[in-house]
Parts: structure tokens; sequence; C-alpha cells
């Protein structure tokens, strides 16, 4: 697939976005203006998942899978590793033992917990993703159970217990870059009238979230559930279709001719994903004897990305050595 630096300039956008939510939510007391719209990065990366898988030919659903698990998973293990040993160092130097109760907890209580492994759910969303991936690309009943199931699945969740429909996201990302992949990224016409209808359904959400910050529709338990589910619709349709007003503006960039320059931003991706994720992961423990908001941010990005920068490193000579094996094996035969 050609190399196309829209795609590169929106990912980090969106990557950086979910970074600057999670700080937000974990050192503000209070939620910030921000938030909602940070926030939607987890969205708009998911449909650009989807958009770019819906042009990869699999071959072989086995090597899909088990390939796309070991990017998936030796970053995370790693994660996982390091801040558990950070933790643990710091929990016995600290003798601060009242969390250990929390250990598997997905949230920070005041950035005091031992380590956060909750927060590698996210992991499962993705798993899922890739046998959607596999379903999305046979043809008939198959496929459209498929979209039909995801739909109907998530719109439960979310009226019942709340739902950030990842699954909806990428199925929209991928059924959009079956239909659109070539005139939004390769074919030279601008696809101005599409532009016009994202950046209308984009406006046309915002306004339906500023109507609903506050239940106007009382305490009644179907009514408050239907609009939660409603406020929910309008959060990710935000977030997937400024996914794609934003593709088609950076579309001119794709004849920036700069191969290194993307090269290195994806690179920087895979970090702040790493940054995120250590962040995630119960980094806040450094900053708990730390006074003042900007201070602590520092210290946390600091160490943050010592962690990142780090896990980036031993990602990368992990995944060189297993494809030095892979090329050495098929030597032998």
């Amino acid at each position: 697939m050609k190399k196309l630096n829209s795609l590169s300039i929106y990912r980090f956008i969106a990557t950086i976005c979910v970074l600057q939510f999670h700080l937000f939510f974990i050192l503000f007391d209070k939620s910030v203006p921000y938030e909602t719209l940070l926030s939607k990065g987890v969205q708009g990366l998911t449909a650009l998942s989807g958009f770019l898988y819906s042009q990869k030919f699999i071959k072989d659903n086995k090597k899909f899978l088990l390939g796309n698990l070991r990017k998936l998973l030796i970053p995370a293990f790693l994660g996982f590793a390091l801040m558990a040993i950070w933790n643990l160092v710091y929990m016995f130097i600290s003798k601060n033992y009242d969390y250990i109760s929390l250990f598997f907890d997905h949230r920070l209580y005041n950035g005091s917990l031992l380590f956060q492994a909750g927060n590698y759910y996210y992991l499962a969303y993705i798993f899922i993703c890739y046998l959607i991936t596999i379903l999305l690309k046979k043809e008939g009943n198959i496929k459209k159970i498929t979209i039909i199931s995801i739909v109907v699945v998530e719109v439960i969740f979310s009226y019942f217990v709340g739902c950030t429909m990842i699954l909806v996201s990428y199925l929209v990302g991928y059924l959009i870059g079956e239909k659109c992949f070539k005139k939004y990224t390769v074919e030279e016409k601008y696809p101005f009238k599409d532009l016009m209808v994202y950046i209308g359904i984009t406006c046309l959400s915002i306004l339906l979230l500023i109507l609903l910050v506050n239940n106007p529709f009382g305490d009644n338990y179907f009514i408050s559930h239907l609009y939660a589910l409603l406020k929910d619709i309008c959060y990710v349709t935000f977030g997937i279709v400024t996914f794609f007003v934003i593709i088609i503006a950076l579309k001119k960039f794709n004849d920036f001719n700069s191969i290194r320059f993307f090269q290195i931003s994806d690179k920087v991706c895979l970090l702040v994903y790493l940054l995120n994720q250590t962040f995630m992961c119960g980094a806040m423990n450094v900053a708990i004897y730390v006074d003042g908001i900007a201070l602590k941010t520092i210290v946390v990005y600091i160490f943050t990305l010592g962690f990142a920068i780090i896990l980036t490193l031993i990602n990368e000579i992990i995944n060189k050595r297993i494809e030095k094996k892979k090329a050495s094996k098929l030597t032998t035969v």
C-alpha cells in the first residue's frame, strides 16, 4: 500500500489527543472542557484501523491473527512487566501497602494505586476487531450478520451500562474504507461534497451534545437510559466523522515527498502510544508527593517518556530478532 501522509498526520494528532485526555481525566478533580474533544481520539483511531484493514488482503487467517497479536501483546507485556516492577519497588520503598487489594482496578484513586492492570481491557477490544476483520472479508450472509450483530450488541451495551462503541467505530471505518478508500486517499479529485457532509454531521453531533449536557428528560428509568444512549451515539459520531473530515482535509499532504519525516512521525506515534499505556498503568505514583498540577504534570511526563523510550527500544529489538528467525527458517527450508 502506498504511504499516505495524511493518515500519518491524523494518527499523530489522535494519539496525542488520547494521551492528553487521560492526563486531564486523572490530574484534574473535575471534568475540563477539553475532555470531550480529546477523548474522541479513541473512536477516530479505531475508525482509522478499520479504514486501513478494509484494504488488507488476508491470505491465511491464522497467520493474520498470530502476527497481529505478536505486535499487540509484546509492547503490552513489556509495559506490564516494567510498570509492575517499578510499582513493587515503589510500594516497598514507601511502605504503602494499603492499595494492594486494588491491584487490578482500572481507575486511579489519587494516584496511589500499586498497578492498574485493568487498563489492559482494550486488548480484548483490539483482538475482537481482528476477528471482525476476518468475518467482514467474507461475502454474503456472514458479513451481513456480523454488521448487524456488532451494531445491536453495542447499542444494547450502551443503553444499559454505557459504552465507547469501539467496535461500531471500527465497523464504520471499515465500511467507508471499502467504498471510498481510493477517493479519500489516492485519487486526485477532491471529495468536496463528502467533506461538507461530514462537517455537517460533526456540527449536528456537537449541537446535540450541547443540548444533552444536562438530562432534559427527567428521572424516568427508560427515558434516562435512552438519553444516555443518545449521548453515546453523539460522542461516537463526533469521533468517527472528525477522522474523515481531517483525512479529506489533509489529502494534499499525500503529495509531500518526505519519507523520512513520516517514518519518524510513525515511530513517535508508537512512542506516544506506549507513553499513554505507561501513564495509565500507574505512573501517577511518582507524583504523589509533588505539589502543584504543573509540577505533577512535568514529573509524570518525564517518567512516562523515559519508560516509553525503553519500551520502544526493547520492542524493536524483539521484533527484529523474531523477523531474523523467520528469515533464517525460510532460508533453511
